[in-house]
């Protein structure tokens, strides 16, 4: 008897279009269910019921992988997914992994056995040839990150280029002495925003001093310790160019703890643009993210793919801003 991997494989797609034509024979192209159904014919296919309707019982669903609901850039991209997805009638599941990867995997594989129409996953710490080995028989779009040489569908903004006009803007104010605070190179956003500060400073013909990079958790707190670390180094620094805005604020709070004012003894410059950061105190100079705009991108790209239409550009590139207030001490 065959299989409905082996159906899938004859028509030239993947097991869960075969579950949907079965469940409804108007859904997708024409050409698509004539394929199908043709495979059907073929291999004399006859599908357990009991197991068919165990396939069909979830419909209209997407799960959204995140890896901290506590950091807030994650939880408004989320809010433009669901928005875009209520207007189509979707329901939105929302994953929180805390970073633990058999979670991350666990998640993904959970579509294989529950027929959910796809996945949306800002969660850097999935194994690139994980992603990539379910892109190819699932929708999957990836939100927020940057995976280079990768056809796997992504929407995000320009990190290399965000990064140069927040350091090209500390560098104008006159600063020749500025240390980052980062987190893991493993995960591409921080390996890029860290690539491009050393790059900026060398343009620029400074130099690019290692004791002035730290790097930590991407959370208040770890934004408190690197900068301790930066204080307790000795090194000179005017100003902190923090690959998050969370640390950005974690920084500022130990500077003050230590008497340095800010912004008059060292600037602070952010990234993401969080909700709190325009009420911080200072108010925080950031890289703007359009974050909502991503979540409802992230949802419409996905939802080409689960209809099967053409996906005409397989990476969206949204625009940043840098928004510019008082914690680099000249604001607008």
């Amino acid at each position: 008897m065959a299989t409905i991997k082996e159906v899938a494989t004859a028509a030239g797609v993947s097991p869960s279009t075969v579950s949907r034509i079965l469940a409804n024979d108007t859904w997708g192209k024409e050409e698509t269910r004539k394929r199908v159904l043709n495979a059907i014919k073929e291999l004399q296919y006859n599908p357990n019921a009991l197991a068919r309707q165990f396939r069909t019982q979830e419909t209209k669903t997407i799960i959204v992988i995140i890896p901290d609901l506590s950091n807030t850039i994650f939880h408004e991209i989320t809010l433009g997914i669901e928005a875009e997805a209520d207007a189509h009638n979707y329901k939105v599941l929302i994953v929180d992994t805390k970073r633990q990867l058999s979670l991350e995997s666990y998640y993904l594989n959970a579509i294989q056995q529950h027929e959910y129409d796809g996945v949306i996953s800002m969660d850097a710490n999935i194994p690139r040839k994980l992603l990539e080995q379910f892109a190819t028989k699932y929708p999957l779009v990836v939100a927020l990150m940057n995976i280079p040489g990768s056809q796997i569908p992504t929407v995000r903004i320009d990190n290399i280029a965000a990064t140069a006009a927040a350091m090209k803007h500390l560098i104008r104010l006159g600063h020749k002495s500025i240390a980052h605070i980062t987190s893991s190179s493993d995960l591409f956003a921080y390996k890029e925003r860290l690539d491009t500060y050393r790059e900026e400073l060398i343009k620029n013909n400074l130099s690019v001093n290692p004791q002035l990079i730290k790097a930590g958790e991407a959370t208040i707190s770890g934004g408190f310790e690197m900068a301790n670390q930066l204080i307790a180094s000795g090194e000179k620094f005017t100003a902190i160019f923090a690959a998050g805005d969370t640390m950005a604020m974690g920084a500022i709070s130990a500077l003050r703890q230590k008497g340095i004012r800010v912004p008059e003894d060292v600037a602070v410059v952010g990234f993401d643009d969080l909700e709190v950061s325009s009420y911080y105190n200072p108010p925080l100079t950031t890289i703007r993210q359009p974050k909502y705009k991503i979540g409802q991108y992230a949802f419409s790209k996905l939802l080409s793919i689960m209809k099967e239409e053409k996906v005409t550009e397989t990476v969206d590139i949204l625009p940043y801003e840098l928004v510019i207030r008082e914690s680099c001490g000249h604001y607008l």
